[in-house]
């Protein structure tokens, strides 16, 4: 044994020094305690007063299948891959990157995680270490006399959960944290349709911008030939006005047309998480592309796994269950253990010479505290009735938009037929009126009248088409998808640095 011969003050600590016997007969002891004390609590612990419903279904009579309107296909697993557009595709992996909603979404599933760690802590115990040192100065015959003393603690508490009443409340955590996750998910479902819709509507407008430049300048041909026959003195200065105004009418609609292209494509370098101004993000081609083969429809209760909206309900319902529980485990007696072991000395020399420890318990049962705990639990168990009928909701929603997604397209395919011969029919009339007043047959309005109404419909059925699409972007986004369950956050700059810092790698986006 190394002798100490430096005074009290001075003592350096003791490094290597192994621990005298009675310290570690002690410490055996505390150790076997506290081997002891989490046994039992291991024996009485998973015991509650409430199960919560096994509730995997919502409360409402769900269907068999869907009526399709003709044998489906299988549609690509990131369903916007269906309208062939590789332009469109790399716009909305983008979206997953940059858009701003959807990182908040990710920062509330952060948050959420989080939450489930703190509501999780108190499953076991709580451990603290803490140390003083105090240095008293007092005078003896005018000399001072300096006295030391120097202290390591360590203390444990830990709540046995004989109820599983804060088991039930870290499960319920997590299954919050889970449907944030969903949440997430739908974040990104959502937006997924809202860049393939803005995409269509930029090619919507600008196929009715070709198709009214077109108008004008067959309109202008129009007027020359009009103005031509005027200066002949073949036709009137009536039929000059008329056919002015005929063209004039077709310049009016440009203005609209160039407002709605400009701010969608706001709109979409927005969502993108771009300035309005930046023209870095890529532009579709004008065309609308062909309706895609009808897809496949699974069976309505596998919504319930293919819907994030719907996981994330359902495990709203299940966790508002789990806090009935820990409400009702709330109203029962709490017990708590606490152990405690220090070591005090005049000097660090000899600071693990003298051991204190104490070993505790208390009990706590609710007498009276004027049915606080109760009207919790009443509350408790209103919210899980509440949550399940919004779950049955949901789920009524998620059948009708598709029953109306299947709905609207048959309506208006036969719309676009007949918008389509309604073309054919309105091309041969022009050529008829014309036909005829070039014999003097008719008055120029009618052919003013067949003018109008051929550019009217082919107008027309630029916006029906593009319905058309969106209607079916509208079913895709209805029957969800397992491919948002590979979907990853993207890498804050923070966190980048972070993972440079620890040499982790994250995996990339999907």
């Amino acid at each position: 044994m190394i002798q100490d011969t430096s005074s009290p003050v001075d003592a350096p600590p003791r490094i290597g020094v192994p621990a005298p016997a009675h310290l570690q007969d002690q410490t055996q002891s505390m150790t076997r305690t506290a081997y002891l004390i989490s046994s039992t609590m291991f024996v009485l612990a998973g015991c509650t007063p409430y199960q919560p419903a096994d509730r995997h279904a919502p409360e409402v009579a769900v269907p068999d299948r869907f009526i399709a309107p003709t044998p489906g296909v299988t549609p690509p697993e990131h369903w916007w891959l269906a309208f062939g557009d590789e332009a469109l595709n790399a716009t909305v992996l983008e979206a997953f990157e940059g858009n701003l909603d959807l990182r908040q979404a990710w920062a509330r599933l952060d948050q959420s995680m989080a939450q489930a760690r703190i509501l999780g802590a108190p499953v076991y115990p709580d451990v603290n270490l803490d140390g003083s040192a105090d240095r008293t100065r007092t005078s003896n015959d005018g000399d001072p006399l300096y006295t030391n003393r120097f202290r390591v603690g360590l203390s444990l508490t830990w709540e046995l959960d004989l109820w599983r009443k804060i088991a039930n409340r870290a499960e319920a955590a997590t299954l919050l944290a889970d449907a944030s996750r969903d949440d997430a998910e739908q974040t990104a479902l959502l937006l997924s349709g809202t860049v393939v819709d803005l995409w269509f509507t930029i090619q919507e407008q600008e196929r009715l911008l070709a198709v009214l430049q077109e108008q004008i300048q067959s309109s202008r041909d129009q007027l020359q030939v009009i103005e031509t026959r005027y200066g002949q003195g073949i036709g009137s200065a009536l039929q000059v006005l008329q056919q002015r105004l005929q063209l004039a009418q077709v310049e009016s609609e440009l203005p609209t047309v160039e407002s709605i292209l400009a701010t969608t494509r706001n709109q979409l370098a927005v969502v993108l998480g771009r300035p309005p101004q930046d023209p870095g993000f890529r532009t579709p081609e004008p065309d609308l592309p062909e309706l895609p083969a009808f897809p496949t429809l699974p069976a309505p209760r596998e919504l319930l796994d293919t819907r994030p909206d719907l996981r994330a309900a359902y495990k709203r319902l299940a966790a508002a269950d789990l806090e009935v529980a820990a409400s009702i485990a709330d109203m029962l007696p709490t017990v708590r253990i606490s152990l405690e072991g220090s070591f005090s000395s005049p000097s660090l020399s000899s600071l693990f010479d003298d051991t204190i420890g104490s070993l505790g318990g208390s009990l706590l049962q609710p007498i009276f505290d004027a049915d606080r705990r109760g009207s919790e639990v009443d509350r408790r168990k209103a919210i899980v009735r509440e949550r399940a009928e919004s779950f049955s909701e949901q789920f009524l929603v998620a059948l009708r938009e598709i029953k109306d997604a299947i709905d609207r397209e048959r309506n208006q395919i036969q719309l676009l037929a007949d918008i389509t011969r309604q073309v054919r029919i309105a091309s041969a009339t022009l050529l008829e009126a014309r036909f005829r007043y070039a014999n003097g047959q008719n008055e120029y309005l009618d052919v003013i009248s067949a003018i109008q109404s051929l550019q009217g419909v082919q107008r027309r059925e630029v916006v029906i088409r593009r319905n058309l699409l969106a209607n079916r972007a509208d079913l895709y986004l209805a029957l969800g998808g397992d491919w948002l369950r590979t979907l990853e956050p993207p890498e804050s700059e923070a966190g980048a640095n972070a993972s440079e810092s620890t040499d982790t790698k994250r995996e990339p986006t999907a």
